[in-house]
């Protein structure tokens, strides 16, 4: 058995084209996407700093006045109608709005300028401001009738950007819908209140990133550390199969079959070579992120333990993969099939595992479909357990890899032609 796994390392280790690639490719797109995604998942706003323009053509001390003139000729008792009054000066939409985004949290991300509609729109065109929030005319009036008076239909807020500018516009779409959201909440609840609700009394926060640990919240450098570790490993199951395919013309399988030598011990050094160059792979990749490009440090013993089981839980379905596809390539004769799962099927498990998005940016369908990808599993486990979180919440990821790597195993076998002899 040594002699054929000894084989298998020697003959990578020959290659040192592709053994480069192997090593350093997870690097350098962890330290790209790390820097360059860096203060959008981190929290940070100082990446995010832009001018916002605000077109007001609302005028709310004339929209106010005329839903309190509205209010008067309404069939509702006074003590109702003084409610609803006091509702209405707390919730004046325009203001409330232009205010959230003048708050501290949003202030260090968006600087408010006040522009006419065409001036908004040249400076959108030139790129002097990342998108334009228009307050359309008798805003307030429309949206407090709909919203204490539940008549007419309302009034809407645009949002105009171009494509200079979509995290912005995202970013303002979530506000004014959070907004909204709120002032829709606190209507319903001061309808049904004694006396009206003001504001003041409620917190108003664009949100923040918190971590439910104690732990730091997660750095996009940490996250794209573990996401590249279970992309990359994938790789090296394709790159044994190809190995092996090379093996046919040098008749080595043959030679082993004619000395006598079980075809198992050929597939077993497949297996167990990749089991090791994964694991070797992964460990290379944490400890360069966390030594050398400081994304995130272990404190602790059971710290690496845990990530140490999850590489090496990885590592075994991964080498299940490598038994598989060396199975089939021999089978078939052909390195087609480890060319086709370096070209598309690694991207694709890539995609639906969150390497290259996180899962939370991607719609649920995508994110069940990851949660039964190999490389999927092992990063959830990878960010659950940097998270502090404890062995109770990465156990069910391990399991499905383990059952994962037997049946793949089992298939593999099963495929692997014995008696091959040229």
């Amino acid at each position: 058995m040594w002699n054929f796994l000894k084989k298998d390392l020697l003959v990578l280790l020959r290659d040192k084209t592709e053994l480069a690639v192997l090593i350093t490719m997870p690097l350098i797109l962890t330290a790209i996407l790390g820097f360059a995604l860096g203060g959008l998942m981190s929290g940070e706003t100082d990446a995010m700093e832009s001018k916002l323009a605000i077109v007001n053509d609302d005028n709310a001390e004339e929209g106010f006045e005329h839903f309190v003139s509205e209010l008067d000729e309404q069939p509702i008792p006074e003590d109702a109608k003084q409610r609803i009054i006091e509702g209405a000066e707390a919730y004046q939409p325009s203001t409330i709005i232009q205010e959230t985004f003048k708050s501290d949290e949003l202030s260090s991300i968006f600087e408010l300028t006040y522009l006419e509609e065409t001036q908004a729109q040249e400076a959108l065109m030139n790129e002097e401001v990342s998108a334009i929030l228009v307050l359309p005319e008798d805003f307030t009036f429309k949206a407090l009738r709909k919203m204490l008076l539940n008549e007419g239909n309302g009034s809407e807020l645009t949002v105009i950007t171009a494509d200079h500018s979509s995290v912005s516009a995202s970013t303002i779409e979530s506000v004014v819908d959070m907004v909204i959201g709120q002032m829709n909440v606190m209507t319903a609840i001061s309808m049904e209140s004694q006396g009206a609700i003001t504001f003041s009394e409620y917190e108003m926060s664009p949100g923040e990133i918190k971590s439910v640990t104690d732990r730091d919240p997660m750095s996009a450098m940490q996250y794209y550390a573990f996401a590249m570790a279970a992309m990359f490993g994938l790789y090296i199951a394709s790159t044994i199969a190809r190995k092996s395919y090379v093996e046919t013309f040098q008749n080595v399988y043959s030679r082993i079959v004619l000395a006598g030598k079980h075809p198992m011990f050929y597939l077993s050094g497949k297996g167990i070579s990749t089991v090791m160059l994964v694991t070797i792979q992964v460990a290379l990749l944490l400890v360069i992120s966390i030594f050398i490009l400081r994304a995130f440090m272990f404190e602790t013993l059971t710290d690496w333990l845990g990530i140490g089981l999850i590489t090496f839980v990885y590592a075994l379905c991964v080498g299940a993969i490598g038994v598989l596809l060396t199975s089939i390539t021999l089978l078939f004769e052909s390195a087609s099939i480890p060319e086709l799962f370096t070209g598309a099927v690694v991207s694709i498990l890539a995609f639906l595992g969150g390497s290259f998005v996180p899962q939370t940016q991607l719609p649920e369908i995508i994110n069940t479909i990851g949660n039964f990808t190999p490389n999927g599993l092992a990063l959830t486990a990878y960010l659950q357990w940097s998270q502090g979180l404890g062995f109770e919440y990465i156990t069910p990821s391990l399991i499905k890899l383990l059952v994962m790597a037997v049946i793949i195993l089992v298939i593999g076998l099963v495929l692997f032609p014995r008696k091959r002899v040229v």
